[in-house]
């Protein structure tokens, strides 16, 4: 008991404070927090510290880059300049001999006149068709690869870098220039094309950098056409990774930077060097696990002080969690109990802390859930009671004894077509109303049915009374209302109303819409109703005395209105002695289908 109590001292803290003491302390945040964040901390410093160093490697094999490809722009200009070959290209009709004489003389002006790399292996002219008119060099390449270096050099007027393939199965890198016609830079004549050996290039260029065995450096276009690279496994000629190039490119114009990919299930870091004034990069790839190699070293010293905390933090959390979960038994219990059906059960916790709270609030959901099931038992109760009403007041034996006994008296005195169209409007309304299911009926319905009831009143009350029906809209004929709400209402207005009068009366039934809502009306020019009478035939006070029975479907109604719309919505009343009466059914109109029962053509 004692440990119990002790246990139970946690109690005075919050749960917020249990809560976070419990997950801090643990082994997980110790393991993924220290040594996560440990891990980041040194592994960015030395990613950062390494990038940097990459990208003076990268900027000083740049600057090897731009010395050697300014060897080959030198000769590719001085041939594009040379003013023999021009002659040349623009003598489209010369001879053979004329043609052989011309490029002996521009062989002896390179040998003389131009400084010739040694990894420059080819120096080919072609003409505008793509003809070649000189060809300097022992190894050339295929036809598909000129008419496509050619093809870019047509679309752009900057030099060209371009991977081809030799005869003699080498890679070979070419720079393609366009040859201008003397003094104009508008007309093309011709082009000039140098090839380089690729793996020569790459040595100069690449060698120097001393790089591991897992890292690569790569030398390719703007489009990530690989050029040249130290990996010899690479593609060349062929488009790099395209998660690479994309952020390159994303990064574009900024000379250099770095980021990382996942490549062939590896992370790898990747920095880049931009050189403008060719329009090519240099991307330097280096995996993840060679960067962290020397940061594993200062984990494992991490995990010495995490076994320590995990080891503190399960005493600690072993006290936390009985002071948590007592009370959560209580409440699982509780829940238990509810569940089953058993509202009477509580919790009553009387700590102050956040369980306790929750265990009030329980406390209280169960007072409210049996408070609304008694609630709920009391409305179906009144609902059933409504409906058996409804039923009842639908076959009103008296109702349909007194109608067919006023058929046959006429069929016994007139013999005529009245007899005939009084059974037609009773066999309607009795089809309309025992035959239709539908608890919602449209306007134009209802009022069909009140036609042949009045059809039915007037065999019984032979000139009495004059009816008609207004209807604002025509839209309004398609909305849905509740079935047998209008007919209670007429039945009053001629029983009560116009029967108790010495002349005729009138009955007028309209129908108009204002603000989303439906109104019905239902006037007559009959006795009227005192103030007093208004009051106990709405409020159901007669029902209850067990006086003016007749009443009943004005009550109904009015019920069931608002058992459906709720008490915004119902009967409004207005009456004068001797003058008039006036009945109002207010119900909504701008709702939803199955809330409102109004179907698509509901006015708005």
């Amino acid at each position: 008991m004692e440990k119990k109590h002790h246990f139970q001292g946690f109690r005075k803290f919050s749960i917020k404070t249990r809560l976070v003491i419990a997950l801090l302390m643990i082994s997980i945040i110790p393991l993924a927090g220290i040594s996560g964040y440990s891990f980041h901390i040194f592994s960015a410093a030395f990613q950062e510290k390494l990038s940097a160093s990459i990208s003076q490697t990268l900027s000083m094999i740049n600057l090897n880059m731009v010395s050697e490809v300014e060897k080959y722009q030198y000769l590719c200009g001085s041939i594009c300049i040379s003013q023999e070959i021009k002659e040349g290209l623009l003598k489209k009709d010369m001879t053979d001999m004329e043609k052989n004489q011309a490029i002996i003389e521009i062989q002896k002006m390179i040998r003389s006149k131009i400084i010739y790399p040694a990894q420059a292996k080819n120096i080919t002219v072609y003409d505008t068709d793509g003809n070649i008119f000189y060809d300097l060099g022992y190894d050339g390449f295929y036809q598909e690869d000129v008419d496509r270096i050619l093809s870019q050099l047509e679309e752009q007027e900057q030099d060209v870098w371009a991977y081809a393939h030799t005869y003699r199965d080498r890679n070979i890198l070419v720079l393609g220039r366009r040859i201008y016609e003397q003094y104009s830079k508008s007309r093309v004549i011709g082009y000039t094309l140098i090839s380089i050996e690729e793996k020569i290039f790459s040595k100069t260029v690449l060698e120097p950098v001393g790089l591991s065995d897992s890292s690569n450096i790569m030398y390719m276009n703007l489009d990530g056409t690989v050029l040249s690279s130290w990996n010899r496994s690479i593609a060349l000629g062929e488009k790099t990774n395209e998660e690479l190039l994309k952020k390159i490119q994303e990064r574009l114009p900024k000379k250099t930077d770095f980021f990382s990919i996942q490549e062939d299930g590896e992370e790898q870091l990747v920095t880049y060097i931009f050189n403008k004034n060719l329009n090519q990069l240099f991307v330097y790839t280096m995996p993840y696990h060679y960067i962290n190699s020397e940061v594993y070293a200062m984990l494992k010293q991490i995990l010495v002080v995490v076994v320590f905390l995990v080891l503190l933090c399960i005493v600690i959390v072993a006290m936390v969690y009985q002071g948590i979960m007592s009370p959560i038994k209580r409440m699982l219990e509780f829940c238990s109990e509810v569940s089953e059906g058993n509202l009477s059960v509580r919790i009553q916790d009387k700590h102050k802390d956040e369980l306790s709270r929750l265990s009030g609030s329980m406390d209280h959901m169960a007072d409210t859930i049996e408070h609304l099931m008694d609630q709920q038992k009391t409305q179906e109760k009144k609902k059933r009671e409504l409906e058996l009403q409804m039923l009842q007041y639908q076959l009103n034996p008296h109702f349909l004894f007194n109608t067919l006994n006023s058929l046959r008296f006429v069929a016994a005195m007139h013999k005529d077509q009245i007899v005939s169209d009084g059974i037609q409007a009773l066999s309607s309304l009795l089809q309309n109303t025992l035959t239709n299911k539908n608890e919602y009926i449209t306007i134009q319905e209802e009022l069909e049915n009140l036609e042949n009831y009045f059809s039915i009143l007037r065999i019984r009350y032979a000139g009495s009374f004059e009816y008609s029906f207004h209807v604002e809209e025509d839209e309004l004929l398609s909305c849905l209302v509740p079935k047998l709400i209008l007919q209670p209402i007429v039945e009053n207005s001629v029983l009560h109303g116009i029967a108790e009068r010495a002349e005729a009366g009138s009955i007028l039934v309209t129908a108009s819409a204002a603000d989303g809502d439906l109104t019905l009306a239902v006037c007559d020019d009959g006795i009227g109703m005192t103030p007093e009478k208004l009051t106990q035939l709405l409020s159901g006070d007669h029902l209850m005395s067990g006086r003016g029975s007749n009443h009943i479907g004005v009550y109904n109604v009015q019920e069931r209105l608002r058992m459906l719309y709720g008490s915004g919505y119902g009967i409004t009343i207005e009456s004068e002695p001797e003058r008039y009466t006036r009945v109002y059914l207010q119900l909504p109109l701008k709702m939803g289908r199955e809330e409102t029962h109004c179907d698509e053509d509901c006015i708005d």
